[in-house]
């Protein structure tokens, strides 16, 4: 029976003409977002203005830090134990001014003692002198021999020396006296103190540590292509991150003999008055240093824009805009000096806007 329907099919398909399949492709309609290109953007209208050339003045920036003029630890100079102290850390004192005392009571003896043996001295000195006198017109008389003068003379120059060695030993003394009492060398702060009441000290003990805050020194550091710029007694401006909003001045009173091996620069000071003592030695600085003009294209300050410490300018170059990222110098009144990014005769965006960017068009 199977066969018969294979062969029956095989009839029906001999009878039936073979129409081949036509595949529909599905086409949509284009879509409007497809048109050709949209239309280009028009382009915007700036002004712009030519960067120049011009003689402003050449201005190093400079790293730094304060230092204090002059500072020292306190020695005792002399033995005792420590009966009272005069100031505490952060204390300013004058120049002179006490900062501790000693026991002193043993050295008041030791010179009164001393003024004692040296007014005996003296009486004994000037007795002698007089005895010497009187032998030397004996023995011109021949009246006294050659012995008893010359033992007299000899007690004479021996009386000189006591009465000497009796006032060296007065000034010791006195010495030790004004030793008891621990005097600032120099004006400055207490930056720390070391002994307490009750302590015993020796002549190598640190009492106090003295810092001299006015003037302070501004050390800097410069390169050595530029070191020719550093001369004595120039004037130095800079600002510290403790008073942001004030620039303090100082002159140039120290320079290095040579320039640094490992780092190729030279180091400088400047001394910095520091009458309202504003200023403490550590704080980092950064100087300006006046190195004389040099000509470079200045631009104005509208022309750039600050993003950071990113400075930019908008170049208008075939009537597009270019983006530069520009190293700006101090600017001088309304015009910045261009250490690099714009050449002079260049054009730039006079005021750039939201709409000014890298590549827009430009009218």
């Amino acid at each position: 029976m199977n066969g018969r329907i294979g062969n029956a099919m095989k009839a029906l398909h001999r009878n039936i003409p073979w129409t081949p399949l036509v595949l529909a492709c599905a086409c949509s309609q284009p879509h409007a977002d497809d048109a050709p290109s949209r239309a280009k953007a028009r382009p915007i209208h700036v002004d712009i203005v030519t960067v120049e050339e011009r003689a402003v003045p050449d201005v190093l920036l400079l790293a730094g830090s304060l230092k204090a003029n002059q500072e020292s630890d306190l020695a005792a100079n002399a033995n005792g134990s420590v009966t009272r102290t005069m100031v505490e850390r952060g204390s300013y004192v004058a120049r002179g001014e006490p900062i501790a005392q000693l026991d002193v009571r043993m050295a008041t003896l030791n010179a009164s003692e001393a003024e004692s043996n040296v007014a005996t001295a003296r009486t004994q000195k000037q007795f002698n002198e007089s005895e010497c006198t009187r032998y030397q017109r004996l023995f011109q008389r021949g009246v006294i021999t050659q012995q008893e003068f010359d033992r007299q003379a000899t007690a004479c120059k021996t009386a000189e020396t006591s009465t000497a060695a009796a006032e060296t030993r007065v000034a010791l003394v006195r010495q030790t006296l004004s030793d008891g009492t621990i005097r600032a060398p120099f004006p400055g702060l207490v930056s720390e103190r070391y002994v307490s009441v009750g302590e015993y000290v020796l002549p190598s003990t640190r009492i106090a540590h003295l810092v001299d805050i006015d003037p302070l020194r501004l050390e800097l550091t410069i390169p050595e292509q530029h070191m020719g710029a550093v001369k004595m007694g120039q004037k130095v401006e800079f600002q510290v991150a403790a008073f942001p909003n004030q620039t303090f001045r100082g002159a140039v009173r120290y320079i290095g003999p040579s320039v640094r091996a490992t780092t190729r620069d030279l180091v400088f000071e400047a001394l910095v008055p520091n009458k309202d003592k504003l200023l403490r030695p550590g704080l980092f600085a950064t100087a300006r240093l006046d190195a004389g003009t040099r000509r470079l294209p200045v631009a104005p300050k509208g022309a750039l824009r600050e993003d950071g410490d990113t400075t930019r300018a908008f170049v208008v170059v075939d009537k597009h805009v270019e983006e530069r990222i520009v190293q700006a110098g101090a600017p001088q009144g309304e015009l910045v000096p261009i250490l690099s990014g714009l050449a002079a005769g260049e054009h730039v965006v006079a005021h750039p806007d939201n709409r000014v960017s890298d590549g827009v068009d430009v009218e």
